[in-house]
């Protein structure tokens, strides 16, 4: 198992895991902007559609609320003589608990909304 035990492959940093969420978030907004940008293409296309009046339906992901059950562990690390503690995150999963007989689980509850853009910086 590339010298790491299957604990070490289920466990990834909590910020790994937060950006990741956030990421499939965005990504999955950006494909439903793509796919009302096609359907309107194909309205543009068509004369008789167009003429129409007809208007592609745009969605937007208003919130997402995901609630993780998880395993924490605090993992202590030396670079450069300096001990650094970053808090690793594990999935509470019918396969974890079996596999480490594990019973206590926590929970992070995360909301992404989202907000304006922010203004136009200026340096100066």
């Amino acid at each position: 198992m590339n010298g790491q035990t299957l604990e070490e492959k289920l466990s990834r940093p909590i910020e790994e895991v937060l950006f990741h969420l956030g990421r499939g978030i965005a990504l999955a907004q950006i494909e439903l902007d793509r796919q009302s940008i096609y359907i309107q293409t194909l309205i543009n296309q068509n004369p008789e559609l167009k003429d129409m009046g007809l208007e592609a339906t745009w969605y937007q992901i208003p919130e997402a609320v995901i609630d993780l059950k998880i395993s924490i562990h605090i993992v202590e690390e030396v670079k450069n003589s300096i001990k650094k503690r970053r808090l690793f995150l594990s999935p509470m999963n019918a396969s974890y608990k079996n596999s480490f007989n594990y019973e206590v689980s926590s929970s992070i509850n995360i909301r992404v909304v989202p907000v304006p853009p922010p203004q136009t910086f200026e340096g100066g």
